[in-house]
C-alpha cells in the first residue's frame, strides 16, 4: 500500500511542477469474497475479502509509465454459531507488506507472490491496458510464463480500471 501512495504522490508532484504535463495518474481496485466458505461441524467458516488495489501513472497515448499492484487479503474465521474465532485487533497486512512471510515459497512456488507482482508491473510499463488485456494467463506471454505462476485477471481488471480513472 506505502508503494501505491509512493506512486501517486510522485505523479502528483511531477504533474504540479509541470514536468510531466501529460503524465496521468488513476487508482483502480478489484474486490472478491469468492474464497469464503461456510463453517461446517468438521471446520470453521471463513469470511474472506480479497481487495486488489492498482496505481498507474500513464503517458498522453495511456500507455503505462509506472504501475503499482498489491492485494489485500483479509480472512475472518467464525465457528457454526457465527462467532467470529479471528483476532480481531491483528494488523492486517498486504501481500508485499507481507513479503516472504505470505509463504508461496514455503507451499513450493518458485517465487514468492511480491516478486511475481514486481516481474508483472515490469512486464505492464510500456504497454496499453489492450495490450496488457489481450492474454488470459502469463503463461500466453513469452516474458511472463518463467516469472509469474499466479492469476493475472484480477490485476489486469485493476490496472484496465486505474488507466480509466487517470486525470
Amino acid at each position: 500500500m506505502k508503494k501505491v501512495l509512493a506512486l501517486t504522490l510522485v505523479a502528483v508532484l511531477l504533474a504540479g511542477c509541470g514536468a510531466a504535463a501529460s503524465v496521468k495518474t488513476g487508482l483502480g481496485h478489484n474486490i472478491s469474497i469468492g474464497k469464503s466458505k461456510d463453517a461446517t461441524a468438521e471446520a470453521e467458516g471463513l469470511a474472506q475479502v480479497d481487495t486488489v488495489m492498482a496505481a498507474v501513472t500513464v503517458d498522453s497515448s495511456n500507455k503505462i509509465l509506472g504501475v503499482v499492484i498489491d492485494t489485500a487479503q483479509t480472512k475472518v474465521n467464525f465457528d457454526t454459531t457465527g462467532k467470529i474465532t479471528s483476532d480481531k485487533d491483528a494488523e492486517q497486512k498486504t501481500k508485499v507488506e507481507l513479503g516472504y512471510d505470505y509463504g508461496m515459497k514455503k507451499a513450493g512456488s518458485a517465487r514468492e507472490w511480491f516478486e511475481q507482482i514486481a516481474e508483472l508491473e515490469k512486464w505492464m510499463v510500456g504497454k496499453t491496458v489492450d495490450k496488457i488485456t489481450a492474454i488470459k494467463d502469463a503463461s500466453e506471454d513469452a516474458d511472463l510464463k518463467s516469472k509469474v505462476s499466479v492469476s493475472i485477471s484480477d490485476y489486469q481488471a485493476a490496472v484496465a480500471e486505474a488507466v480509466a480513472n487517470a486525470k
